[in-house]
This record gives C-alpha cells, sequence and structure tokens, in this order.
C-alpha cells in the first residue's frame, strides 16, 4: 500500500520544536536585517528527510526545498565573526567586525553549511562566550521583540582555517514562507493580556 501525501492544506508543523526537528542540519544560504522594520530573514533548505511540506499546489511534490525564516520584531541582534587560525604554538582566534548590511556577503563564505541546533530558545550569549568582543551588536528600545530567541551557529574549514559565525536574535514572531511566498508556518504573536498568571 503507498504511502499518501500529506494534505497541504493542514499544516504539518504546529509548533517551534516542530520547526527546529526541520531545520535541524538545513543548508544556510542567506541572512539578511531589515533594520526598519526589525526583520531578519534566514533562508535556508533543509535537508530532503527532514523537509515536511511534500506537496505543493494541486499536489505537485517540491523540488525546491528553500525556506525563508522570517524573525520579528527584533529587539537585540548578537554577531560573532571569527577565524581559528593555526600557528606553531597551537592557533589563534582572529574576529571580524561587520555591519548588518554585510550578513548577506558574511553568509556568503560559509558555502551553506549545516547550521547546528538548538535554534530556538536559547539564553543571550554573555559576553566573552563566542569572542572577547562583538563582531555585530544592535538593541532597540522598544518594549517588544522580547518573547523568543533564535540562534544561529555555521561553521566552515577552508585553507585558512575555521571561520565562525555565530548570530542571536531576540523576538516575537516567526512566520517560514516558501520560495513563492506560500506561508507554511506562522506563530502566533504574544497576547498583550496575557500577564501570565493564570
Amino acid at each position: 500500500m503507498s504511502e499518501q501525501a500529506p494534505d497541504p492544506g493542514s499544516p504539518p508543523v504546529t509548533t517551534l520544536t516542530e520547526l527546529e526537528s526541520v531545520l535541524d542540519g538545513a543548508a544556510l544560504l542567506g541572512l539578511e536585517l531589515d533594520t526598519r522594520y526589525r526583520v531578519l530573514a534566514a533562508t535556508l533548505e533543509p535537508t530532503p528527510d527532514r523537509y515536511p511540506w511534500r506537496s505543493g499546489v494541486g499536489g505537485v511534490e517540491v523540488v525546491d526545498r528553500r525556506v525563508q525564516v522570517l524573525v520579528a520584531p527584533v529587539s537585540t541582534i548578537l554577531g560573532s565573526l571569527r577565524r581559528r587560525v593555526p600557528t606553531d604554538e597551537g592557533g589563534r582566534t582572529e574576529v571580524y567586525t561587520f555591519s548588518d548590511e554585510q550578513l548577506v556577503d558574511v553568509v556568503s563564505a560559509f558555502d551553506g553549511a549545516p547550521v547546528a541546533t538548538p535554534l530556538f530558545g536559547q539564553p543571550e550569549p554573555r559576553p566573552g562566550t563566542w569572542a572577547p568582543e562583538w563582531s555585530l551588536e544592535g538593541r532597540s528600545t522598544a518594549g517588544d521583540g522580547v518573547t523568543h530567541t533564535f540562534t544561529v551557529s555555521v561553521r566552515h574549514d577552508d585553507d585558512a582555517g575555521e571561520l565562525a559565525l555565530d548570530l542571536f536574535v531576540r523576538f516575537d514572531e516567526v512566520h517560514v514562507k516558501d520560495p513563492f511566498g506560500t506561508e507554511l508556518f506562522a506563530s502566533a504573536p504574544p497576547d498583550p493580556l496575557d500577564l501570565g498568571t493564570g
């Protein structure tokens, strides 16, 4: 008996835990930060065995597995870009600073490296955890964007040593879209009346 294709009308991913399972080991293809609207967009390609949205319009099997993960509003962004360079004494770490406009170029240096999990729910890294100083730091004075956290970590080895990128953001809502803009997942925005007393 053949396995029935999932119904595209009923989304197979309903929680951040399920979304994290889908994105575990996904290739990081891009990162962009829109500072005006406080949106971080991460373009990822899940592995074939973890991609749950197998059928699209008309039940046609999906060929392009790329998804865009949009988190907003971002209240905090912390980044660390560094390279471990081998030396006769064992090695040294070089830290590189970059701006939010350079995120696209930074990610391209990782050549689609897989992201490490956990992605969601990690605490804010303390100063000095990733490197002596931040490569990128931004904080909003607005009162929103504090409900969830998203941490992207990738590594890439080349002839010059290991290049590492860690990026942390704090936000309220997440949306996942396919290359055609179809929404595949959306988290509910926090309820301003829910004070957690119930």
